[in-house]
């Protein structure tokens, strides 16, 4: 039996070596067009990361151990041209030497996989648009990077996109990326996406989501990238990863039967509508396991599975390859995430009725170090509760669980059956109610009746008639709530029962679902008419990432908090012990605020190691720290927190008053303003005091606040991905300091004439002399997201900070206005 391979990478290969095993008479021949063959494709972004040094660790086989292992002719740098059915034989070309010959076969795999797709674009064709796919691209990328590239447009959030953004931000690049729709990995649903969002901003990745690129254009030797909504991206290259296509023109040419996806048709045994050819790999149509309905789903692990198919069935076996259900994983910086099966998305495209839950339980034992709660969703049917799919992402085990749920999907398995799953359990490795069997037990409870739902996206059109309860404590209730809820911590519920309407539906929530569910129970029992939050606050942050309405502050990033950590502190630790304080989740100014109850605790020598996610946090805590005498000893980024680690020095007292007997008008003198005024005459006055005092010798901080903030916006487009409401609010404020208007005798633009004819700088133009003199500006991270700004809407050279990092400045200044 002659066989020929046409691809020799992970399908064709699988082919090739399976075939090998079963038949050692046959004659096998694989025509590779690249220059490499049986490479580890996945690995590609790695190695442009650094991860993997060796550039030979890629390169799984060579045409010599092939042949040398296996006798099969590896032929690379050979493109087939064209299949003769009727005469069983193939053209050749050497693509070196630019010789043809022919080839007979007795059966054929074709396992030409997918191509990058290239959208028509102007200036596509530009030497440092580079794609991903194979050596040759990777060391393409390799060389521009040696050459100095410093920055980077990645074209695609999907699964190499973000390997790329992260791999190229590892080495040190600036990165820019785009992705047409609102989020990335389009795989996961959006909320279950907006975790890996947040880590990717954390780790100094621009997002610019829900829109396309639209040209390309050489500008002083980089590379410009325009995007539709009008932004110009510069950098030293391009990656595009904006998906791949199937690679058909053998196939058509050959008139093998296409599928309605696209990808060449095969049945169970990969074989096509001719009985000598069979296919496998990103090339072909295959059935999803939860949808039921041809698919193309290019992933590593089914192509070598179809591969190997393909060569059984050529040695006469009758393997079968039933279905593809999607599972894949992704790796950004120390997060993970993943999906299996189908999606929240393709379910309501396919009319397919499903029930849902979100859960946020940790990776394993709270107690054990390391510990962090993640996001799952898991899909199921309504009414037998059969599996359809699931999503995990966070820090921690979330592979584990993601293959739980992939292997119990594949097996048919039904929610109820992840409560009898017994896993693996230690302290170190996971819970003794491992993940997987608490989305069993909140499943089961949903299907059985004990348990009804309500999720993030019926606010606030479906809540309106409802009452909004929070069971969290007073304190989480004033760092932020869901606006119109009403605050009964769980523990004082029962003895205020009669502020609870009989008539209406109560809504109850906490941060991840716990603590709802145990006054759901509570009130359910008593006959009120009730539901609770799904995934808690937690899920309904991540659904609503860009704040809710204006004049909200904007949910949490991310929190590591597990419930347990919310409770009042314990006793005053021991002497000279490193205490852990844990502030993820909270808004300016609750991270300050715990950080000064809990240090009155300890005694001097005694470390405090602070988190805490809201990202003014650095600036406060270390004016924080300068103003109370104590020592930052270091603060680094662990994940999506900043983590201060601080040591207590005397007892608490402004260092201001602790150095009283120093010579008044010793050191530097000092000038702070807070400018909360957004009229140009009195921005205009608060940088004439500014610069002179600068002149004059002063160190000068500007706090920048609500309206004052109007004056250092760029103009031109807002940000993508704001809501309708932050978008509106944008629109009705002036867009930078040459769009303010006078306070009083506006008289047209007048004014501005009589101004420029008496040569008053521009406002412009005085913040430009302002920071080229050394004016520290600080914007108020809290009147940002009130105002629904973001950070690329605002000039350069700003600091982001909050109330501590303005009275740390202006505790020791002579002067401070308020303008």
């Amino acid at each position: 039996m002659k066989m020929l391979v046409i691809g020799g990478v992970a399908a064709g290969m699988s082919a090739a070596a399976r075939a090998r095993r079963l038949d050692e008479t046959a004659s096998i021949i694989v025509f590779e067009r690249g220059d490499f063959v049986s490479f580890a494709n996945c690995g590609l972004p790695y190695h442009i990361g650094g991860k993997i040094a060796d550039r030979d660790q890629l390169l799984l086989q060579t045409p010599q151990s092939l042949a040398a292992t296996l006798n099969l002719d590896v032929r690379t740098g050979t493109e087939v041209e064209a299949i003769d059915r009727a005469a069983r034989q193939v053209r050749v070309r050497e693509l070196a030497a630019g010789k043809t010959y022919t080839e007979t076969y007795d059966k054929l795999v074709l396992a030409p996989g997918a191509a990058p797709l290239r959208p028509p674009l102007p200036g596509i064709d530009h030497p440092r648009i580079c794609v991903l796919r194979n050596i040759a691209d990777m060391d393409r990328i390799q060389k521009l990077l040696e050459e100095g590239a410093k920055a980077a447009v990645v074209i695609g959030g999907g699964y190499i996109g973000v390997e790329m953004a992260e791999n190229l931000r590892e080495r040190g690049l600036a990165v820019d990326l785009v992705e047409m729709v609102d989020q990335v990995m389009p795989p996961l649903d959006r909320e279950m996406a907006r975790p890996l969002e947040n880590h990717l901003r954390w780790h100094g990745v621009n997002l610019h989501l829900g829109v396309a690129a639209a040209a390309f254009t050489e500008s002083e030797g980089r590379l410009r990238t325009e995007l539709v909504n009008g932004q110009m991206l510069m950098a030293d290259l391009v990656i595009l990863s904006a998906g791949v296509k199937p690679d058909l023109r053998l196939a058509r040419a050959a008139g093998l039967a296409i599928g309605p996806r696209g990808g060449i048709q095969v049945d169970q045994h990969m074989r096509t509508n001719d009985p000598h050819i069979y296919a496998a790999g990103d090339a072909v149509e295959v059935t999803d396991l939860a949808l039921c309905c041809p698919t193309l789903l290019p992933l590593a692990g089914p192509a070598n599975r179809q591969g190997r198919i393909a060569g059984e069935n050529v040695c006469g076996r009758h393997t079968v390859y039933t279905a593809t259900q999607g599972t894949a994983i992704v790796k950004v910086f120390e997060m993970t995430g993943g999906g299996t099966g189908a999606n929240e998305k393709s379910l309501q495209r396919a009319g397919i009725n499903y029930r849902k839950i979100y859960l946020h339980p940790s990776g394993h034992a709270g107690y054990y170090p390391g510990s962090a709660p993640m996001n799952m969703k898991v899909l199921f049917a309504p009414g037998d509760g059969k599996l359809l799919g699931a999503q995990v992402v966070g820090y921690d085990g979330v592979d584990k669980r993601l293959d739980v749920l992939a292997t119990a999907i594949r097996a048919g398995l039904q929610v109820h059956d992840l409560e009898s799953l017994e896993l693996a359990y230690a302290p170190p490795y996971g819970s003794a109610k491992d993940p997987v069997n608490m989305a069993g037990f909140i499943g089961t409870n949903l299907l059985h009746g004990d348990l009804e739902l309500w999720y993030p996206e019926e606010y606030p059109d479906q809540t309106r008639n409802a009452v909004l309860l929070d069971v969290r404590s007073a304190m989480e209730y004033d760092t932020w709530h869901i606006p119109g809820a009403v605050n009964i911590p769980l523990d004082k519920l029962r003895g205020n029962l009669d502020r609870l309407p009989r008539g209406q539906t109560i809504l109850v929530y906490c941060k991840v679902g716990f603590r709802s569910y145990l006054a759901y129970r509570l009130l359910k029992q008593r006959g009120y008419d009730v539901k609770t939050l799904s995934g808690g606050t937690m899920t309904f942050c991540n659904y609503h990432r860009t704040g809710i309405c204006p004049g909200t502050p904007e949910p949490p990033l991310l929190s590591y908090a597990e419930e347990r950590q919310l409770a009042p502190a314990a006793a005053p630790p021991v002497p000279g012990r490193v205490v852990e304080l844990n502030c993820a989740g909270m808004q300016c100014p609750g991270p300050i605020r715990r950080l000064a109850e809990t240090m009155q605790g300890l005694q001097t020598g005694d470390e405090l190691i602070v988190s805490a996610s809201d990202p003014g946090f650095t600036a406060d805590g270390a004016a924080w720290c300068r103003h109370f005498g104590h020592t930052l000893v270091s603060q680094e980024q662990a994940g999506p927190l900043v983590r201060l680690r601080i040591r207590k020095g005397g007892p608490m007292q402004p260092a201001a008053a602790a150095n009283s007997d120093k010579p008044a008008g010793a050191g530097k003198p000092r000038k702070t303003m807070v400018v909360f005024s957004g009229d140009l005459d009195k921005v205009l006055a608060a940088f004439v005091i500014a610069n002179g005092a600068v002149s004059m010798g002063s160190e000068v901080v500007m706090f920048f606040t609500f309206w004052g903030i109007n004056a250092l916006r760029r103009s031109g487009p807002q940000a993508p991905g704001k809501t309708l409401l932050d978008r509106i609010f944008g629109w009705m404020m002036p867009q930078g300091a040459a769009a303010l208007r006078l306070s009083q005798m506006h008289m047209g633009a007048l004014m501005r004439r009589v101004m420029r004819a008496k040569q008053v700088d521009s406002l412009p133009g005085m913040i430009a002399q302002a920071q080229a003199a050394g004016v520290k500006l600080v914007v108020c991270s809290m009147s940002m997201d009130v105002m629904g700004l973001k950070r690329e809407e605002l000039i350069d050279g700003l600091e982001i900070g909050g109330v501590a990092a303005f009275l740390g400045e202006s505790a020791g200044a002579d002067m401070t206005l308020f303008i």
